[in-house]
């Protein structure tokens, strides 16, 4: 959907009212660019496959603002419904950096948010790193994938239960709650290698013994076989703990490169203890 500028400065020029409250219309060029960037960023939304009514034809510059406005307001409604369901059972075990994001940031994205005038501000850093590359997306958009995988990471951890986690990320780190790290990062080496060994959850460290039988399990597999490996791995614990939920199955294996390169890096030098 590409239009011109007489198409869409008509639009800018009334939000540019509308932001002086109707006493004038002139504006700093930053702010004339901000509302050019907000009519644009609406636009987009509405060539996102979310085009709605005016899907199958051609829309006019304003009628792809004004529906690409309504996508914006609905994903706002969206994000705040899928943040009011996560937060009653959301545990953060410690972590800072993930507690400050989703307690602190989230609330104050949703208070300060400018889905009129700045649809396109993000706001928020998102510290708290989350296994999926997060895509070249600002505003809603970002911050809505980014709870969207948060919900997906929480899924998973409350399948073992506060006390196995912290155990984890305290063999893990004994300092871990200060870690600008992904929880499941940290947990999904240890929950393969109980995996491979059939050792109960509830035994979270490894013996020397384990430890050597891990290694003859995994050496001498290529990093696209690792990769391969940790695939069917984790296909096979969502199918039998989790009804084979297909998004979060998607989320985890995001991640599945990323160990076996750790993997690989620690088995060249002996020392998988530093990531099962």
């Amino acid at each position: 959907m590409d239009y011109t500028e007489e198409e869409l400065i008509p639009m800018v020029g009334e939000l540019a009212a509308k932001y002086t409250s109707c006493e004038h219309s002139s504006v700093t060029y930053e702010t004339a660019q901000m509302l050019m960037d907000g009519v644009l960023y609406c636009i987009h939304e509405l060539g996102c496959g979310e085009a709605g009514v005016l899907a199958g034809r051609e829309a006019t510059a304003r009628e792809a603002y004004e529906q690409g406005s309504r996508i914006v307001k609905d994903k706002v409604c969206k994000l705040r419904e899928m943040y009011d369901a996560l937060l009653p059972t959301f545990r953060h075990y410690g972590v800072r950096c993930l507690k400050d994001t989703v307690i602190k940031g989230i609330p104050a994205f949703l208070l300060r948010y400018d889905a009129r005038f700045a649809p396109q501000k993000t706001l928020l850093t998102l510290d708290y790193p989350v296994l999926e590359q997060m895509p070249q997306a600002t505003g809603v958009d970002a911050v809505l994938h980014y709870v969207q995988c948060i919900c997906l990471e929480q899924k998973l951890l409350a399948l073992f239960g506060e006390d196995y986690v912290i155990r984890v990320l305290k063999a893990y780190h004994e300092e871990y709650e200060s870690l600008v790290e992904n929880i499941c990062e940290v947990l999904l080496p240890n929950l393969i290698g109980h995996v491979l060994l059939k050792k109960p959850l509830g035994e979270p460290v490894f013996t020397r013994e384990e430890y050597i039988a891990l290694e003859n399990l995994l050496f001498g597999k290529t990093r696209q076989e690792l990769t391969q490996y940790m695939d069917r791995l984790l296909c096979s614990f969502t199918e039998t703990y989790l009804n084979g939920d297909k998004d979060l199955l998607s989320y985890l294996q995001s991640s599945s490169f990323g160990i076996a390169r750790r993997i690989g890096n620690n088995l060249a030098y002996h020392c998988l203890q530093r990531i099962f």
